[in-house]
């Protein structure tokens, strides 16, 4: 919708599968068919002399690993697919996984992926002002999977779904080239769809806050033929509403359909479509930091105002439209190897007419202000492939993963600007406090890029059972992408090579100790690459950045894996990266370096049996070399602190009522402003009418802290939202 760094800006502005059996069918029956599972064994006692009586039959083992949270009521979960395409226990996977359940999204009445990833662990997600977001772990941006497939430039300041469609959002923190492929190494985040179930099912969800939002969710579930092969859902939502931010207004709509068929017992195919719409009106990018006396930098100090006002003019508009479409097949052999192929593809069209300030602005709040108009179509497609399974050797059982993966993006940008001249003095300058003054001006398109990053390798993970309490974990990757940019406005011209790599090997180790049954060690270094589009003096694209990932950590899996915990200490090392070149200005040199380092440690699940909690703390050391901290590496707090809570009673008068709530709190950041050190409390309390209705009533920001979320730089801020309140009433059938 608009330029992605201030930066940028300046320069241009001046399911259940097969296990259900049929009803009719005798013990005796589901015995056998248990016998013949290569899945179970079976042990039978010594035949009775009565040979009327049959013999007693005892069926052991062990159900296919499953990732599902929905309907699990806990903010715990055993498994998680991100680290290696299929469902892995967390406690054996050596490196730091975070899952955000279903039941803890419910609690925390969110339905965008920036606010449910600000009480992740770890995890940085600081609002643009738009609708978007960007979001850094470990000092570094994220990268993102959509059920597993690998998307370039999918998720930073990219409009997400509403969250009605997830029934999870997994997050790897740090270093995931082996299996993700090149990217940064802040980690990746895979968002993992709600699949249709073998029962009926109807849920409803009603929103009501004090901005005047309403937002409505329908979600229907269910088999669709007699025998339960093929199953459907759909997820159908709608809102409209103001936000904390003075005149400025909302609304969506989205649709969700899946459907799941079982062609054989063992293959199964599923497909989904999504569809949403976003317009918004009055949106505001907020104010830029005050200029000193000289009116060439900024002092450090913010423009006066409240933590509502609204800084651009009311006409600001803008428009998003997103389609995507899955589909996946997968094969479960009779020596439980299963195969995997997804396919995966994206349309987002954005549009936007609006004004915004800077760079910077007076200490009495005014400000040179310019119209902008945008238009920009992206499209994304990726596809990957994989098949896993065991592999008996040496008395042990190991098991081998191999896959292979392709992501292509494209993008059709058109913007123009035009300054506007304003009632101040000759410099065209406006009030900030007086927005509405700005006229809406016509603004041709002036500027023109297309643009088109393709990447693809084949990667291969190995989990080698050392002994019964060591286990090796070895992957790795190899890697190629393109990048190409192509200018279409003011002239068209051919289209030119931006980044380029091929044949690197991205390698990754990984141990883990089983000390006791529930209490894990591990250890494990990978190496990451991140192509660099900046060019040299001599007209060469900048080598890639490179560097690897150290980290050793603690898991432990307690009360039968109801809660969790994890401590993990890490460093990362990246290098190569573009700085200014001191002999030409405006050219790059692959010189800069920095060590990120830290601590994290969780706690996550159900220390009793109603009572549910997510606990993160996250240090986070960052030290550059020949390099200095950009605008956002200034947005990453020394020290990060989440909570959420929730507690259900169950017995004596209390029953059925649910108390709950939340907390985040960090250190300060700045971007040339400074926010300094802050806590948000959030608080909630609920009631369980029936087995089939609820509501709840949530207080965020109990003390109405002002703040933001991200400071002023020369363009651009963002207020956290104002003390609020949100009634949620959920229906289930």
């Amino acid at each position: 919708m608009k330029t992605r760094t201030d930066q940028a800006a300046a320069q241009r502005a001046p399911g259940s599968g097969w296990r259900r059996m049929a009803p009719h069918m005798t013990p005796l029956a589901l015995a056998a068919l248990s016998l013949a599972s290569p899945y179970a064994r079976a042990q039978s006692t010594q035949a009775p002399a009565d040979a009327s009586v049959l013999p007693a039959v005892t069926v052991t083992g062990t159900a296919s690993a499953d990732a599902t949270t929905e309907g699990t009521g806990t903010y715990a979960t055993k498994n998680a697919t991100i680290a290696g395409k299929t469902a892995q226990p967390i406690k054996e996977v050596p490196n730091s996984v975070s899952v955000l359940t279903r039941q803890q999204m419910d609690d925390m009445n969110v339905s965008t992926i920036q606010d449910a990833l600000r009480y992740v662990t770890g995890v940085n997600s600081i609002n643009y002002g738009d609708g978007t977001a960007y979001y850094r772990a470990r000092g570094s941006q994220l990268g993102v999977e959509f059920d597993g497939v690998s998307i370039v430039s999918g998720l930073q300041y990219q409009l997400q779904f509403d969250l009605a469609m997830y029934d999870r959002i997994e997050i790897l923190r740090g270093v995931a080239g082996a299996i993700d492929g090149i990217g940064e190494p802040g980690g990746i985040v895979n968002l993992v769809r709600k699949r249709p179930q073998d029962q009926f099912h109807v849920a409803t969800e009603t929103q009501v806050d004090s901005f005047g939002s309403v937002r409505q969710m329908v979600d229907v579930t269910g088999p669709l033929n007699k025998d339960g092969t093929v199953r459907g859902r759909a997820v159908i939502v709608g809102s409209d509403g103001t936000q904390s931010i003075d005149r400025t207004r909302s609304k969506e709509v989205m649709a969700y359909g899946a459907i799941d068929w079982d062609i054989t017992p063992r293959t199964t195919i599923s497909a989904s479509g999504t569809y949403q719409v976003s317009p918004t009106s009055g949106i505001d990018y907020g104010a830029g930091g005050v200029l000193n006396s000289s009116l060439t930098a900024l002092s450090g100090q913010r423009v006066p105002s409240s933590y509502t006002q609204n800084f651009s003019p009311s006409w600001n508009y803008a428009y998003t439209s997103i389609e995507e479409g899955n589909v996946n097949l997968v094969h479960r052999f009779e020596s439980d190897w299963k195969s995997s192929t997804t396919v995966f593809y994206r349309h987002e069209l954005s549009k936007a007419n609006y004004a915004y300030s800077g760079p910077g602005a007076t200490s009495t709040g005014l400000a040179e202000f310019g119209d902008q108009a945008q238009r920009t179509a992206y499209d994304w497609f990726g596809a990957d492939t994989n098949v896993s399974g065991p592999v008996h050797l040496f008395g042990q059982t190991h098991t081998l993963t191999f896959g292979a993966n392709y992501s292509v993006t494209t993008s059709s940008a058109l913007s123009g600007y035009q300054a506007v001249t304003g009632p101040y003095s000759a410099l065209g300058l406006f009030s900030l406090y007086d927005p509405n003054a700005v006229p809406k001006v016509y603004v041709p398109y002036t500027f023109g890029t297309n643009t088109r990053t393709v990447q693809y390798g084949v990667y291969a993970q190995a989990r080698i059972k050392l002994a019964d309490p060591l286990t090796l974990v070895l992957g790795g990757r190899e890697a190629f992408l393109q990048g190409r940019t192509q200018s279409t406005l003011p002239t068209v011209e051919d289209w030119t090579t931006s980044a380029q790599v091929n044949h690197r090997f991205l390698p990754s180790a990984g141990l883990v100790w089983d000390i006791v049954p529930s209490i894990t060690a591990y250890a494990n270094y990978a190496r990451f690459l991140d192509a660099q589009t900046q060019t040299t003096y001599s007209g060469a694209g900048l080598p890639p950045r490179t560097g690897e990932q150290y980290e050793v950590g603690v898991k432990g899996s307690f009360l039968g894996g109801r809660l969790n915990t994890t401590a993990a200490l890490f460093r990362i090392n990246d290098n190569n990266r573009a700085v200014d070149d001191p002999a030409h200005q405006y050219y790059y040199i692959a010189a800069g370096k920095v060590r990120d380092q830290g601590l994290e440690l969780e706690v996550t699940g159900q220390p009793l049996p109603n009572w549910n909690v997510y606990a993160g703390y996250t240090y986070l050391d960052e030290h550059y070399e020949n390099d200095a901290p950009d605008l956002t590496d200034g947005e990453d707090p020394k020290h990060l602190f989440k909570l959420w809570t929730n507690y259900r009673f169950s017995q004596g008068l209390l029953s059925g009522v649910t108390v709950g709530g939340g907390m985040l709190a960090q250190t300060r950041i700045s971007r040339g402003v400074e926010q300094g050190a802050y806590a948000i409390f959030n608080a909630e309390v609920g009631y369980q009418f029936n087995k089939h209705v609820n509501a709840s009533l949530q207080l965020n920001n109990i003390f109405n802290r002002g703040y933001y979320i991200r400071p002023p730089g020369a363009y651009y801020s963002v207020f956290g939202d104002a003390r609020n309140v949100m009634l949620t009433v959920r229906s289930d059938f």
